[in-house]
């Protein structure tokens, strides 16, 4: 990459999954390799769309998020996954996602030079970006067709870590805040996950504002 086509190296991204191939002797794989690199120094690199919750509010901090890393946890798409597709090595929506998120804008046009199953191309067609899909097997280009041509539902995989809610969020207002800004900057595309976040958050945060404790004094009237 570097020697014959001139590009610069810029990160080596390790995708980590929790379930894959089992062995019985020796460790079994649970990762995949990611390089990343740039045709130039000047390049495109969107953090703010691809940055990840932060684990506690600090005023000091970016509620915004934090960068997501070089460490990367998204499972495998599961055979019983609505959105698998016969291709043996499909890739995860999610993982994706934040590729193109990170590396172009709205209407910018991302090229897929092995487009297998058409991950890549419904993913830009998500995030409205154009792109070109090149692929050798007739018959994963008829799939990659079909899929382009379903109705969009979330993305099938997401890092657990945008679930992630922060700690010492006391002041109302704040939270309140925080929480409607935590669906818009983490869990767009992923609307089958908002439930469980308000879940999750009225847990961590129960509302006590119209809880009258035993000891105090009994309303008026």
């Amino acid at each position: 990459m570097e020697d014959e086509l001139h590009l610069n190296f810029n990160s080596w991204i390790c995708w980590f999954y929790t379930q894959g191939m089992g062995r019985t002797k020796g460790f079994s794989p649970r990762h995949d390799d990611i390089f990343f690199f740039t045709k130039s120094a000047d390049f495109t690199f969107n953090l703010d769309a691809v940055r990840v919750p932060q684990k506690f509010y600090r005023s000091v901090n970016n509620m915004r998020g934090a960068n997501p890393g070089d460490v990367w946890e998204f499972s495998h798409v599961h055979y019983c996954q609505e959105s698998r597709t016969p291709h043996q090595t499909q890739k995860p929506e999610g993982l994706a996602e934040r590729m193109v998120l990170a590396s172009s804008n709205e209407g910018d046009l991302v090229l897929d030079p092995f487009a297998g199953s058409g991950t890549t191309l419904w993913v830009c067609q998500q995030l409205n970006r154009d792109s070109i899909g090149i692929e050798l097997s007739a018959d994963y280009i008829a799939l990659a067709r079909t899929r382009l041509g379903e109705a969009f539902k979330g993305f099938d995989s997401i890092d657990p870590r945008m679930k992630r809610i922060p700690k010492d969020l006391n002041n109302p207002a704040i939270r309140d805040e925080y929480k409607v800004n935590h669906k818009k900057w983490f869990l767009s595309h992923h609307e089958h996950e908002m439930k469980a976040f308000d879940r999750a958050f009225a847990k961590k945060y129960p509302e006590t504002s119209r809880q009258r404790l035993l000891f105090d004094p009994a309303p008026k009237g």
